[in-house]
């Protein structure tokens, strides 16, 4: 019989000074406990899990291969999902898959792979639920899946764009955001070419670049162009700099997705997002084309057209920002996602 008041655990490996995941873990955690749900977080891992005396209600298990052992390889992970399994059958295991497996590019990369497709192949075998955070995810693994896309983890502070300028000491040119590490993902090289353009059209001093995130990569841009990097900062000031700004470049080199966490913080601030349309792209952005603009992956010139036009449009600026509002709010936000996880939850309590 399961203890129908034990508390829920979310949980994830987090050993790193900054991980998105550990902070949607964390949100989530905040956003299941608002739904009326009893949950904790537990950032050891599936090997702290074990270590308590009682059952949880539930365990919800937050996956990234890399975040549990270097290079991706995690047997013991592997281990304490079957440990699981034999010391609590009855506990519900679902798992949250973020992240599968390298793609294939080299030799390494194609060992990497390899293995990280065999661990979680046995990893879910183990599991009574998976949840995955993009859409396309779901036909890679090839088992039954939940979408359940991420969430912002930064909250919208409540203060008007002219004020955020105000506070941050900005004029009234053209202020671009980026947002994110350098990860190989990002298409920094997308990013770069819109702001020369951006530069080219309006002058160089008529535009400044906000290179957010701890971990930010350095850029290039044309003179006169102000690029101000700040790195680490407070989820308040971050989603101040974000209310400052005119638009949100996030080019990615699989596309837009919703498992992407710089996206949705663009999205819940209202803020114009510029991306790319990729093999990783979600069907329900493409439907809401009007909530984001995306031009094809792997075509510099045309990202850098289609900020140029969107920014020289005010009218267009503030529609695609509401769109994108409206979007987060419908199907993207917090209570929406906390909703959805507590019916995979409820599903695998009932079987």
């Amino acid at each position: 019989m399961r203890d129908r008041s034990a508390v829920g655990l979310v949980a994830y490996r987090h050993d790193r000074p900054a991980s998105a995941i550990d902070e949607y873990s964390r949100h989530l955690v905040d956003a299941l406990r608002m739904a009326g749900t009893a949950a904790a977080y537990e950032d050891g891992g599936l090997s702290a899990v074990l270590a308590r005396a009682t059952p949880p209600r539930w365990i919800l298990l937050q996956y990234n291969p890399f975040s549990y052992a270097r290079w991706g390889f995690a047997p013991r992970l592997v281990r304490d999902a079957l440990g699981v399994r034999r010391r609590w059958p009855c506990t519900p295991f679902i798992v949250t898959v973020h992240e599968a497996w390298v793609p294939v590019g080299d030799w390494r990369s194609a060992l990497m792979g390899t293995y990280q497709r065999a661990q979680l192949r046995m990893l879910l075998r183990a599991a009574d639920g998976v949840i995955v955070v993009r859409e396309t995810l779901a036909a890679d693994l090839g088992v039954t899946c939940t979408q359940i896309p991420v969430a912002s983890n930064i909250a919208p502070v409540a203060v008007t764009r002219p004020a955020a300028r105000a506070e941050l000491g900005l004029d009234g040119g053209l202020v671009v955001a980026l947002f994110g590490t350098g990860h190989p993902s990002r298409a920094l090289d997308h990013a770069e070419a819109a702001i020369a353009a951006l530069a080219s059209a309006r002058g160089g001093d008529g535009v400044c670049v906000l290179n957010l995130g701890r971990g930010s990569p350095g850029i290039t841009a044309p003179p006169g162009v102000e690029v101000r990097t700040p790195g680490a900062l407070a989820a308040a000031d971050v989603s101040r700099h974000l209310r400052a700004s005119d638009v949100l470049l996030v080019p990615f080199t699989d596309g837009l997705s919703t498992r992407r966490t710089t996206l949705m913080a663009g999205l819940a601030h209202g803020l114009p997002v510029a991306g790319l349309r990729g093999d990783n792209t979600d069907r329900l952005l493409l439907r809401h084309a009007d909530a984001t603009v995306m031009t094809p992956c792997g075509d510099p010139d045309a990202y850098a057209r289609a900020v140029v036009a969107l920014a020289a449009d005010r009218a267009r600026l503030r529609a695609v920002g509401a769109a994108g509002r409206r979007l987060y709010e419908r199907h993207l936000d917090w209570p929406v996602v906390a909703r959805m996880v507590i019916d995979v939850l409820e599903r695998s309590e009932r079987s």
